[in-house]
């Protein structure tokens, strides 16, 4: 199903879902994330550890961000794909960011856990009737459908990718 499809936009989230382009979500999937994070590695690496301002998050971080919000956002789905009605909460992504100890790993590692972390994600969401897709739940108190979390994965994604070329790699000079 297509971004088009999404009958319940949730607030907030729906800056992240505008910005993936009006495919198929299983398409959305295997273009956005690992793939456009493994063409930039080389610029990736050259960042190391470097911040654009202080307090802010290092690659790492970042990317170390995005595995925990897909493992949260893929819960999420799973749940509501079940038909499970139970209300689902938020998060705090800085405390995960801050225990995370991202940086005490190889950049490698971190982007071989998001890899595989979206294929497994592939095949939740491929494993999803057309049905299941459109079933809705409560996270974070606001309505969603499953597709729309599929959606918000590859945004969330996206933006934080756009984070990186518009505010570290002017640091590469």
């Amino acid at each position: 199903m297509k971004r088009s499809a999404i009958v319940t936009m949730p607030e907030y989230f729906d800056r992240y879902i505008m910005q993936v382009d009006d495919l198929a979500l299983l398409d959305a999937l295997a273009l956005t994330g690992p793939k456009m994070l493994q063409a930039e590695m080389d610029k990736l690496v050259a960042l190391g550890d470097m911040v654009y301002a202080p307090g802010k998050w290092t690659v790492k971080d970042t990317i170390q961000h995005l595995i925990d919000c897909e493992r949260v956002f893929a819960y999420r789905a799973l749940r509501i794909a079940r038909t499970d009605k139970t209300p689902l909460p938020g998060f705090d992504e800085n405390l995960y960011a801050e225990t995370a100890a991202a940086n005490n790993r190889s950049l490698d590692d971190v982007v071989a856990e998001f890899v595989s972390v979206r294929e497994s994600n592939i095949l939740l969401f491929k494993s999803f009737t057309n049905a299941a897709l459109q079933h809705e739940g409560i996270t974070n108190g606001k309505p969603v459908s499953v597709l729309a979390i599929g959606f918000i994965i590859c945004g969330h994604t996206q933006h934080h990718l756009t984070i990186l070329k518009e505010r570290y790699y002017p640091l590469l000079g």
